[in-house]
């Protein structure tokens, strides 16, 4: 029997664009989507739907749009929720009121709530497979970043709790390696950096 065809969305912000990559170099969807062909020995349509930038409320809004994304596909990976604490701790700068944080980690997560129950509605056959990238810290010298991240990861595995769904670690991978892993600007992954999210999604299990 032969399998079905399968389509994998890359959905998300600048980690899907590769934005800190030198231009045309493979990302990390690229990545993830040949270790899938190799383990499933079929071939897998790749589509990325991504924007520098993009908040967890805009990936909500692109889903929420009729049409939407042309077709979800049963495989799918996700990177939001970074630039939501950027935009968050930018505010959180100017006023010291950690109440700006709360309510971004708590926006974030009703956002990612209603994108997996989404997607898992939307997504083709009843075999789909979402994939959560969790966030790394590029400042790994502000405390209150660190702490921030790791309560928004904490929140992620709550708010998205599903059986289609894995969260991938890269807040473990990167801690400790970013002068390694983050491009010029101290803040997107470099080449490497995009190895290490494909490595880090692969580790979840592939169950198709």
């Amino acid at each position: 029997m032969s399998h079905p065809n399968y389509t994998y969305s890359a959905i998300g912000d600048s980690l899907t664009l590769g934005t800190g990559t030198i231009i045309f170099s493979p990302t990390f969807p690229d990545y993830y989507c040949t270790a899938i062909e190799r383990a499933i020995g079929e071939r897998i349509t790749l589509r990325k739907y991504a924007r520098n930038g993009a908040t967890t409320g805009d990936v909500r809004n692109w889903l929420e749009q009729s049409p939407p994304i042309e077709e979800i596909g049963n495989i799918i990976t996700i990177t939001a929720g970074g630039n939501d604490l950027i935009d968050a701790s930018e505010e959180f700068s100017l006023t010291n009121e950690e109440d700006i944080l709360q309510k971004a980690l708590l926006k974030c997560c009703a956002n990612m709530n209603w994108i997996i129950n989404h997607l898992v509605k939307k997504a083709r056959a009843n075999s789909c497979m979402i994939r959560l990238v969790n966030l790394y810290n590029p400042y790994p010298e502000l405390s209150f970043a660190e702490e921030w991240v790791k309560q928004f990861n904490t929140a992620l595995l709550t708010c998205t709790k599903n059986e289609n769904v894995e969260v991938a670690d890269v807040f473990n991978l990167f801690k400790g390696r970013e002068d390694r892993l983050l491009s010029f600007d101290g803040i997107h992954p470099n080449e490497c950096g995009q190895t290490m999210i494909a490595e880090a999604l692969i580790k979840t299990g592939i169950r198709l």
